[in-house]
């Protein structure tokens, strides 16, 4: 049974090495380790996953390439008994160089020559077959101990056992997963949401998020659980050493090289924090400056109340602008050409980007440093017209009297006539004005008089200060006359108006004043006006 089995294995390690080695050659060929466009092209002879002598020169008509091929047949050919005795070393003389051949038991393995030497590293082809002689006998133990029964069970045991405990840990990790998830689940559920007092369902979001972020973690953990298992498992069997050590090696560089980076990183990084908390303290003073100054709690020359949001923003801008310039040099991997040319990447996006915002926040400054209009005035922006509610960076913000608001880039601002109704001195009251004509046979006082008296029976007109009136033109066949009165709420500046009209009427209806409007091109008559019992005629009503 145990020669069945012995012969067995050996034909299965034959047949792995076979495989392994053909496709070693493929691979080579693939990934340009075998490169074929040069007049000598390089070819390294691998033996159960152990590379065991670079070829670069051809011997006669045979490339490298081939030297490769027929040293891997040979090797591979050997039996058992061959590869117990001794690797000799013999030197041979080809025309004016000499070299050293390989044998085993009167086997030829493969030759060295002068042409094999690396120009980087000029050693000698002793040296050089040596080394080689290392590798081969290396590679024979590895081979002999592969057939070993013991071996054989004692690496597939510690495989066994390594395989329980990554299924093991892979169980332990997944309900860790669970147990997280279901805490960040309440946590979302009870304190997150309860802090949004229902103004944004943050549960729904919350979840996703953190689900997204555990399959993240756990995808992580458990690739890296079998990586570990991988090199752990190829590490037992000689024929696979190689292959696990290389895999133990990267794993341990790279988290050497991630570990001294993230050590290195930290004078950085302790730095930028620094950078950006002095950034922010000033930022804060300077906004609880600007603030008081916004509310006339403070007063500082060159800043007024209605200039100093906007002069917040630009020293913030400033602030931060020089503190991210500061901090640049000190961000780790700064330096790297990947980080400087995705900075330059990004920073070309910005500006071609940004071009129209750039335009719209500088045109918002304009507009706020000429104090052309403020939150609460009533203003008339080519043909949109309401009171502000908003005056940004970038656009401003009216509410018509539709109670429609109407967004309005600073750009436009700028291009446009703004006419404000409102006045400083009257707090957010609004003008309103309007205009009458009345013939030359009225007196100008009594004009005067009766607008104002119409004025003063409009509800939603400010009785102080007191209307006035201004004579606008003597024309050929009238005067002109203009009505000045403050609305106390600028959103009923319309409804006010309105109102306004009708009592002019009634009042210059009651003292038999003809209004001149239209105009009239001779002289009437009798004066054209509605007699007091016909001022509520069918369908109006009292």
């Amino acid at each position: 049974m145990t020669t069945l089995l012995s012969r067995a294995l050996r034909l299965l390690m034959l047949a792995t090495v076979l495989i392994l080695g053909r496709q070693y050659v493929a691979l080579a060929q693939e990934a340009g380790q075998i490169d074929t466009s040069t007049v000598h092209p390089e070819a390294t002879l691998t033996y159960l996953n152990r590379p065991i002598f670079t070829f670069r020169s051809n011997i006669g008509t045979t490339t490298p390439q081939e030297r490769v091929e027929r040293s891997y047949r040979r090797l591979a050919d050997l039996s058992d008994e061959a590869l117990t005795q001794p690797i000799e070393l013999s030197p041979v003389v080809l025309g004016e160089q000499h070299g050293v051949i390989l044998t085993i038991g009167g086997n030829l393995l493969f030759g060295i020559g002068p042409g094999d030497i690396d120009p980087e590293y000029p050693l000698s082809v002793e040296v050089l077959a040596d080394d080689a002689k290392g590798k081969l006998e290396e590679a024979f133990a590895a081979r002999l101990e592969q057939q070993r029964t013991p071996v054989i069970v004692r690496s597939l045991s510690l495989t066994a056992v390594a395989t329980a405990l990554l299924a093991g840990l892979i169980w332990l990790v997944w309900r860790i997963r669970l147990r997280v998830g279901d805490w960040f689940h309440k946590l979302i559920s009870t304190r997150i949401e309860k802090a949004a007092r229902g103004r944004f369902q943050w549960r729904e979001y919350g979840l996703v998020l953190t689900h997204r972020l555990m399959q993240l973690m756990i995808a992580f953990a458990i690739l890296l659980l079998l990586y570990v298992w991988l090199a752990f498992s190829l590490r037992q069997f000689p024929i696979t050493r190689p292959v696990g050590e290389r895999l133990k090696g990267f794993f341990i560089d790279v988290a050497t090289d991630l570990g001294l980076k993230t050590v290195g990183a930290i004078p950085g990084i302790v730095t930028v924090a620094i950078i950006f908390l002095i950034a922010q303290a000033l930022s804060r003073a300077l906004s609880n400056v600007t603030e008081a100054v916004e509310s006339r709690r403070l007063s500082i020359p060159f800043v007024q109340s209605d200039t100093a949001r906007a002069t917040r923003q630009i020293l913030r801008f400033m602030i931060w602008g020089i503190a991210l310039a500061i901090a640049y040099p000190y961000i780790p991997g700064s330096e790297s050409l990947a980080f400087q040319g995705l900075s330059v990447l990004f920073g070309l996006m910005i500006s071609l980007g940004s071009t129209g915002i750039v335009s719209q926040m500088m045109s918002g400054t304009v507009v706020a440093y000429t104090r052309a209009l403020h939150v609460g005035d009533y203003v008339s922006i080519g043909e949109v017209e309401g009171m502000v509610s908003e005056v940004g960076t970038i656009s401003t913000k009216l509410v018509t009297m539709s109670s429609e608001e109407v967004t309005i880039p600073n750009s436009v601002l700028i291009e446009n006539t703004i006419r404000n109704y409102s006045q400083s001195f009257a707090g957010s009251a609004s003008l309103v004005s309007t205009k009458i004509t009345i013939g030359y046979d009225t007196p100008w006082r009594q004009v005067h008089a009766m607008l104002l008296m119409a004025a003063d029976q409009v509800d939603g007109l400010c009785k102080t200060p007191v209307p006035y009136v201004f004579q606008r033109a003597l024309t050929d066949f009238y005067a002109e006359y203009e009505l000045f009165a403050l609305v106390e709420m600028p959103m009923e500046r319309l409804v006010a108006l309105s109102a306004l009209h009708g009592k002019i009427q009634d009042v210059f209806n009651t003292y038999g004043i003809q209004i001149m409007s239209p105009q009239y091109y001779e002289q009437p008559p009798k004066p054209l006006i509605v007699p007091k019992e016909k001022w509520f005629t069918a369908p109006a009503k009292e």
